[in-house]
């Protein structure tokens, strides 16, 4: 350890002295860029184990300072989620360092050049990986890719594409390196096959030992079969990396939730591989499935999803007889104690298997029958007040037919409003959590909406859900979406 403090303890750039060892903590050591030349690094992690904040935030700073002939490349699957996610997170860094007057700052772009050598840091998408081999460096060359939410990437032959991109001769002291973060949502994807089956294995035992904070696997000598360079080092990060915790607060947490759910412990407490069984909702069980106590709601809110069929009434269905097309709606509530979240009741109509589609008025004048039902009769209760409708965002249409035909009915205290957007990644996750500690329900009346839960699956590239089948899933979500916030869970949740 002595050696590589003398190593890499300071970077002198312009009377600017950083520390690594306080800015990075321990952990990392070994595949830090200065101890591992290796030309792919592969870091999967849990949640809270820094890795985000070391090397995405601290590293490529340091690698533009330490030679003025490097440039950086980073990429996401799409680019308009850099600004939001990288971007941020090094102008924050450059910020928190007190070294902002050393670069200069393109946002629109997103562009960071360090000023006096011209070297830069560049946020590319990967929907188009064809476009990225073409870049060329104005000063010096493209050394380093980092590959953040590396799940994005649909396949081992699109990341080959730009593998290829990175080769040839460099000038002394120079290396190519690509650079892998991830979390392991899903153990059949394409990541683990590649780089880490086989050589650095998920091991429970050791990875829950309070004493181990992360495991790794390094060889500079290794190539990878179709590779195009030398070495390759694997690094798991359980949550106790992280130095930096509040363990009074973190810990107690990840006890809490290696009792309640253990599964969602392995992949975000210990950094272990998810989604074996590729359920998206393993922790739904028929105890979550209760009547709920209407006298004990509040904050209810209503979620419609417009996804209607193709009016042709043909019959389209995969192998396990789930739909591809419905209309959807769900009523939600909170308990008073703003600790339980319940699905109260459901309307749900698909044309799939109609000899005689209905229209989409039609459709839509059901909704609002349905809909003056819950209020005049049968959940009168709770929708006295002003009540919001969470129409599908992305039609307007519908939702300014649907507010007019309330209104020719009377129903003047439905709001109708756009659904809000939280990723599906958090929707998930966060359903998880509290399905796992039983405040996640469901009555009898959304019978469509239990069977979506029950048949969902992780996508086939490690999308949190596949986009089938989903549809009284969608408006459930509409309806929670914008009310979450009043659980009392929402407050300790930390999202992707």
């Amino acid at each position: 350890m002595e050696e590589k403090k003398s190593r890499w303890n300071n970077t002198h750039q312009k009377n600017v002295v950083l520390d690594v060892y306080k800015l990075i903590g321990t952990g990392y050591e070994n595949v830090w860029y200065t101890n591992c030349h290796c030309r792919y690094r592969c870091f999967k992690g849990a949640r809270n184990s820094k890795k985000s904040y070391d090397f995405i935030g601290i590293e490529p700073i340091f690698k533009l300072l330490e030679n003025p002939l490097r440039n950086i490349v980073f990429i996401r699957q799409f680019q308009s989620t850099q600004k939001t996610s990288t971007f941020n997170t090094i102008l924050s860094m450059i910020n928190k360092l007190g070294i902002y007057k050393l670069f200069k700052i393109n946002k629109s772009d997103l562009t960071i050049t360090l000023i006096h050598t011209g070297q830069v840091i560049i946020f590319r998408g990967f929907d188009n990986p064809y476009k990225i081999t073409s870049i060329q460096a104005e000063h010096g060359y493209f050394t380093d890719v980092y590959i953040e939410e590396a799940f994005e990437i649909k396949s081992y032959e699109e990341f080959r594409v730009l593998d290829a991109s990175l080769r040839g001769a460099l000038p002394k002291g120079l290396f190519f390196q690509f650079t892998f973060l991830f979390n392991a949502w899903k153990e059949t994807h394409w990541l683990n096959e590649v780089f880490f089956k086989g050589r650095l294995n998920d091991d429970f035992e050791k990875l829950d030992d309070p004493n181990t904070t992360h495991m790794e696997w390094i060889d500079e000598n290794y190539m990878l079969p179709g590779g195009y360079g030398f070495g390759l080092a694997l690094h798991i990060s359980t949550y106790k990396i992280n130095e930096f915790r509040d363990k009074s607060v973190y810990d107690v947490a990840m006890a809490e939730l290696r009792k309640t759910a253990i599964d969602i412990y392995k992949v975000e407490a210990l950094g272990m591989w998810g989604g074996v069984n590729g359920q998206t909702y393993p922790h739904f069980n028929e105890d979550l499935i209760q009547e709920p106590p209407i006298q004990s709601l509040r904050y209810v809110a209503i979620g419609i999803d417009t996804g209607y069929s193709n009016g042709s009434g043909k019959i389209v269905y995969d192998k396990n007889m789930r739909l591809k097309s419905a209309t959807t709606m769900q009523l939600v509530g909170l308990t008073y104690d703003n600790s339980s979240l319940y699905a109260v009741d459901e309307y749900f109509f698909s044309n799939q298997g109609k000899v005689v589609p209905k229209t989409a008025p039609q459709i839509m004048q059901e909704i609002i029958e349905t809909l003056a039902e819950w209020v005049h009769h049968k959940y009168r209760f709770i929708l006295q007040d002003t009540v919001c409708v969470y129409v599908d965002c992305a039609d307007l249409a519908s939702r300014q037919e649907l507010e007019l035909l309330a209104r020719e009915n009377g129903l003047y205290n439905l709001r109708f409003m756009p659904s809000t957007k939280i990723s599906i990644q958090t929707r998930v996750d966060f359903i998880n959590l509290i399905m796992a500690f039983g405040e996640c329900k469901f009555s009898k009346n959304c019978p469509n909406l239990i069977r979506e839960i029950k048949n969902s699956q992780v996508g086939e590239n490690g999308e949190p859900r596949e986009d089938f089948d989903d549809h009284a899933i969608n408006s459930w979500e509409y309806a929670w979406q914008p009310i979450i916030r009043y659980l009392r869970r929402w407050g300790s949740f930390k999202e992707r």
